[in-house]
């Protein structure tokens, strides 16, 4: 291999038992691909294979010296400073592969916010969303983190300022308000036309519970392989990362020098 070629890219997904899921997943997989030439493989926390432990295993034995983990999670919580670094660790595989993660897709700069806020605009307007409607309920997976919340709060400000009307963060799990709730609360502020934005990455039943609780409102589908949120997802796959865990526990970039010093690819 080249150097190029022994980089891979991983896209760490929560997981899911609906087959629309794998299947958006999937086609994420071969999107990121073909806009960055290089080898990239999906793997699930939860409900599907292979585990993260298992797909970085598998890329250390096809040769792979360096991955970058992409997580198709948005905020950062229990899954990215336990789960994740818990799975890399259990591989065994940072002996001698360079493994670095990219932040949560709420974390990351300037562009990759401008990028997603498209991603959900554009999703809206395939929803049927016009100039007619007067608010917007920003629906996400929910979380029991503050922090998570605060985050998901955050992007419903600047989608309000983007689109220069009332958007309410609401959550299809775990925290408060629901879409229902949130709807309900629009309706007290006289809001006649609401729709509602999706920041999930798949279908699956959280979404299919958002779409029954809000019949007859423009609801947008999930990002998907929306053409920005591709182009979110290559970001975070080329962005610089000192984080990552090399050979002999040092950080990527040591890793990367160490090697250069030896006169090895990288």
């Amino acid at each position: 291999m080249t150097a190029y070629e022994s980089s891979a890219v991983l896209l760490l997904s929560h997981g899911s038992r609906d087959p629309r899921a794998q299947y958006v997943i999937g086609e994420l997989v071969s999107a990121v691909a073909a806009a960055t030439g290089v080898t990239v493989r999906a793997a699930f926390l939860n409900f599907a294979a292979p585990t993260p432990a298992v797909a970085l295993r598998a890329l250390a034995a096809d040769g792979f010296t360096s991955v970058r983990l992409v997580p198709l999670l948005f905020t950062p919580g229990y899954h990215l400073t336990h789960d994740v670094p818990s799975a890399i660790a259990a591989s065994g595989v940072t002996e001698w592969m360079i493994v670095s993660m990219a932040p949560p897709l709420l974390l990351g700069g300037r562009r990759e916010r401008d990028l997603l806020l498209t991603a959900l605009a554009d999703r809206l307007v395939q929803a049927g969303v016009d100039a007619r409607v007067d608010a917007l309920v920003l629906v996400s997976a929910g979380s029991g983190s503050r922090t998570a919340r605060l985050h998901i709060t955050s992007l419903a400000h600047d989608l309000e300022e983007a689109h220069g009307i009332p958007v309410m963060s609401a959550f299809a799990s775990a925290a408060v308000p629901s879409p229902t709730q949130a709807l309900e609360a629009l309706c007290d502020k006289a809001v006649l036309r609401p729709a509602v934005a999706s920041l999930f990455v798949a279908p699956g039943r959280l979404t299919d519970s958002v779409v029954a609780a809000c019949r007859d409102l423009p609801v947008a589908d999930p990002l998907g392989v929306s053409p920005a949120f591709v182009e979110l997802l290559v970001s975070q796959a080329r962005l610089a990362s000192a984080d990552g865990v090399g050979p002999r526990g040092c950080t990527a970039t040591g890793a990367r020098q160490d090697r250069e010093a030896l006169g090895g690819a990288a």
